[in-house]
């Protein structure tokens, strides 16, 4: 009787793993924002309202955009490519910081000084705003 209870709830508990990992590894990434980061509207700030917004109160910040697929527009002040990812900062008041962005593909070399609004999720404030998964919206 206890070992037929025992095999029962091992059965379920397998059951239950089985139709978690399904869950974690199949179905929940393509439900993602990051799956569609093309094709979604993301909301638009510029690089200079969003570092000062982070730099006067955080924690709203926080709760606007961390996690968040945001447009950011900015002045490229530096750029480089490393490990087939553009990286690259837009400008912001502070000589202190900016908006650091990392683009989910290498792409020509960007123009120093140009306008670019980038589209990625924004990751909160490191020293920098960041944005990561990014894309060129325009250049």
């Amino acid at each position: 009787m206890i070992k037929n209870k025992i095999i029962k709830y091992l059965i379920i508990t397998i059951i239950v793993g089985v139709i978690g990992v399904w869950f974690f590894v199949f179905y929940f990434p393509t439900t993602s924002m990051y799956k569609n980061i093309v094709t979604k509207k993301g909301g638009t700030i510029t690089a200079i309202e969003l570092v000062k917004l982070y730099q006067l109160n955080e924690i709203v910040a926080d709760s606007l955009y961390n996690g968040k697929q945001i447009e950011v527009e900015g002045t490229l002040i530096k750029t480089n490519v490393e490990y087939s990812k553009t990286f690259g900062f837009l400008q912001s008041n502070d000589s202190l910081a900016s908006v650091y962005f990392i683009l989910k593909d290498s792409v020509a070399p960007l123009k120093i000084g140009s306008l670019l609004t980038i589209k990625g999720i924004c990751n909160g404030f490191l020293g920098d705003v960041q944005i990561n998964d990014g894309i060129i919206v325009n250049n």
